[in-house]
């Protein structure tokens, strides 16, 4: 399978750098994946679970194989001439979640939604939603990858 050169970093560290088969995130616009000769683009990512395949000596290195996952806040991604840039604020593996901890945030954030007072208000409370339902989503997830 053709590939491409993933750059995929969180605000305090690297997540991977390297070469990858494909990812899978979620924008805006809506779930997006991205295979080798995507064509250009710039979106808005939203918090969520970034699916990705990484290959060659950088995944060797990492000791990564097959599908790799990881649970991301809100950022931007970046397709050109067959380089793949994600830049978030926050990205965590599955092993590195509390999942009890999740759960809390995620009833937190349900009670935010329900005495949400504006639109700003909505959203944050719905960023957080999403982030700590992915979360809990990823963390189910250490086991078995």
């Amino acid at each position: 399978m053709a590939t491409f050169k993933l750059h995929f970093m969180a605000s305090e560290h690297m997540v991977y750098d390297g070469d990858a088969e494909s990812v899978s995130l979620m924008t805006t616009e809506g779930s997006i994946g991205i295979l080798a000769y995507h064509s250009n683009l710039i979106m808005a990512v939203v918090p969520g679970i970034v699916e990705y395949v990484p290959v060659g000596e950088a995944a060797d290195k990492a000791g990564m194989s097959g599908k790799q996952i990881s649970v991301v806040s809100d950022g931007l991604l970046k397709v050109e001439n067959n380089e793949v840039m994600i830049l978030v604020d926050t990205a965590e593996n599955p092993e590195e979640i509390d999942e009890a901890r999740a759960r809390r945030a995620e009833e937190k954030a349900r009670e935010d939604l329900k005495r949400a007072n504006s639109n700003r208000d909505v959203a944050l409370a719905s960023a957080e939603l999403s982030r700590a339902m992915s979360r809990i989503k990823a963390s189910r997830h250490k086991h078995t990858l």
